[in-house]
């Protein structure tokens, strides 16, 4: 696909998630009382797009002989749609959902612009989103499903990992408009992981680990968050992603991300790398 056509189809997407939100989004905050359309595609991990994406560490790492700038695009799109409805209880639904990252090389003229690299991540779970009351808040949503990440590279570039994932997600009202949340999830990997080699990745596992956790706090106009894969004693590699958004618009908002750590993308999952980034999110109500 042509390196202009995949930034334009993130884009794009964006834009159709947004003009859909007031009337078709059904929000983290609703009770399921409805079934859910099929063939109407819901925002699902963050939407974005940013301009700007710099390193602030050592040069950004390249495919080939040719040398990257430091400063690029980063953009994501994400969306999931409800496969089945009321599945084994009426809040439970079955999802099929996919996400995509890209570092694009939009300021690298001298080489062609190339795209650095890009994660693919297509995923089937099963989410009970009924609230749960626990210890003054709620659980929104348990799901357990598979998840796969790959870049799509063959021979010494190619990064696979293959997971049974489950997560959780509790949040607590401070205020009418204001919420604090946090996000747990845990996973066994799968597949040739099982084998205890892989040709592509033999030393994922200590690196990208076996947990994360995503904590946030979001108002009427700002959303806050830290996403984190903890070391776990002194084997593991930790990596963190701090996120702020201010919504200027019913459904954007500008937003900063800094990370650091292993593992920005797959390709990286044993490269430390710090950077930041300023760009455009989709506001999710």
């Amino acid at each position: 696909m042509n390196k202009w056509c995949m930034l334009y189809l993130s884009v794009g997407l964006s834009s159709a998630f947004a003009d859909s939100l007031p009337n078709n989004l059904i929000t983290h905050s609703q009770e399921k009382e409805n079934k859910k359309p099929y063939l109407l595609l819901y925002p699902h991990n963050a939407v974005y797009i940013l301009p700007f994406y710099h390193s602030l560490s050592e040069p950004t790492p390249s495919q080939s002989a040719y040398k990257n700038k430091d400063t690029e695009i980063k953009f994501q799109f994400s969306f999931k749609l409800a496969v089945f409805n009321e599945l084994f209880s009426p809040y439970g639904y079955f999802y099929f959902a996919y996400t995509q990252t890209a570092w694009f090389q939009s300021y690298n003229q001298a080489d062609s612009r190339p795209f650095r690299d890009v994660d693919y991540q297509p995923e089937l779970f099963y989410s009970y989103e009924r609230p749960i009351s626990f210890l003054g808040g709620s659980f929104k949503n348990i799901s357990l499903g598979y998840n796969h990440i790959s870049n799509g590279e063959r021979a010494l570039r190619s990064r696979t990992q293959n997971r049974i994932l489950l997560n959780m997600r509790w949040e607590y009202d401070i205020a009418p408009q204001s919420v604090f949340g946090i996000k747990l999830g845990t996973w066994v990997y799968i597949g040739k992981h099982l084998d205890g080699f892989m040709a592509d990745n033999p030393d994922l596992a200590l690196y990208r680990g076996y947990n994360d956790i995503g904590l946030y706090y979001k108002s009427n106009r700002n959303l806050l968050e830290l996403y984190m894969r903890p070391p776990i004693a002194r084997r593991y590699y930790p990596y963190f992603e701090l996120g702020y958004t201010l919504r200027v618009s019913d459904n954007i908002g500008i937003y900063v991300q800094y990370i650091n750590g292993y593992g920005d993308n797959m390709f990286e999952y044993k490269m430390r790398s710090e950077r930041i980034g300023v760009g455009f999110r989709l506001w999710d109500k």
